[in-house]
């Protein structure tokens, strides 16, 4: 059976997205440390936009731009950063972005941060359509399209093989009190716990099969998850804000915050639950 492929319109699309992750790239290794922790105040997501931050958006809008300039069709632009910005007018697909998922790590020359950028053609989660997650510590691409597949540096990504427990999990929004009231109720039933600072890796993890699951502790925004989300559901796997029925309403925008949950083995999900019960995450039912 031949692997699935992007579409011409998907093609042309990721294209243009692993230009713009990769001159990234290159510009963040350029920045002194200096450069990479410059503040720039608070950016539309109400998170501290440092160096690296402005640098990578900055980019990406001009990959944007570039694009509007070429076809003519104009696009929105959802971004940690900025917020909501229309590059040719309002109108056409809905990008929405992190330029730096892993502010912290990336801010600090440590490898584990990502560039996060999915296309939709409505202003919730369940119009995304193509997904690029960048990891730059290990030059690594993951990327999706609703319907076709998701790809690991250009090669099909399957689904994981369904964990019998959760011998690793991910977890993120990881601070010492969320770790400790969570660590009580999972002592037994997870092996190890791993925190990557950056919520998109930590979910292609998931989709990746390096991790048995993802439990985020602390809510996020549509643009930390948007990219990550496809990946995982291309792949078969079970993601939920924190439940999957929760994923499709779920808007495009900087304001609303989730908490996320993914798995290959939805058994498995209960456990995470009472986690998140544990670490004041949600209400209990």
């Amino acid at each position: 059976m031949t692997a699935p492929s992007p579409t011409p319109d998907g093609a042309a699309w990721l294209t243009l997205l692993d230009d713009a992750c990769r001159e990234i790239a290159a510009s963040l290794k350029r920045l002194s440390r200096e450069e990479r922790t410059r503040s720039f105040g608070r950016g539309a997501g109400g998170d501290t936009t440092v160096g690296v931050d402005r640098v990578a958006e900055d980019i990406l809008i001009e990959a944007l731009r570039e694009r509007h300039r070429r076809t003519g069709e104009p696009v929105s632009l959802v971004s940690e950063e900025a917020g909501l910005l229309h590059v040719g007018g309002p109108g056409g697909p809905v990008v929405i972005a992190d330029p730096v998922d892993g502010s912290r790590n990336a801010a600090r020359a440590a490898p584990l941060f990502a560039t996060s950028v999915a296309v939709a053609d409505s202003r919730t989660m369940g119009g995304v359509r193509i997904a690029m997650v960048y990891g730059h510590g290990a030059d690594e691409v993951f990327t999706a399209e609703r319907g076709v597949g998701a790809w690991l540096d250009g090669q099909h990504l399957p689904m994981p093989t369904p964990p019998e427990r959760l011998r690793m999990l991910a977890v993120e929004g990881a601070s010492a009190a969320r770790i400790g009231a969570a660590a009580a109720t999972l002592v037994g039933e997870v092996g190890r716990l791993r925190s990557l600072g950056t919520m998109a890796l930590s979910m292609c993890w998931v989709a990746a099969g390096r991790v048995d699951g993802l439990l985020g502790l602390g809510a996020v925004r549509a643009v930390d998850v948007a990219a990550a989300q496809l990946v995982l559901r291309e792949t078969g796997c079970w993601v939920g804000l924190p439940e999957a029925e929760d994923v499709d309403d779920c808007p495009l925008d900087v304001v609303v915050r989730r908490r996320v949950m993914a798995t290959a083995q939805p058994d498995l999900l209960d456990k995470m639950r009472r986690a998140l019960v544990a670490a004041g995450s949600v209400v209990p039912a």
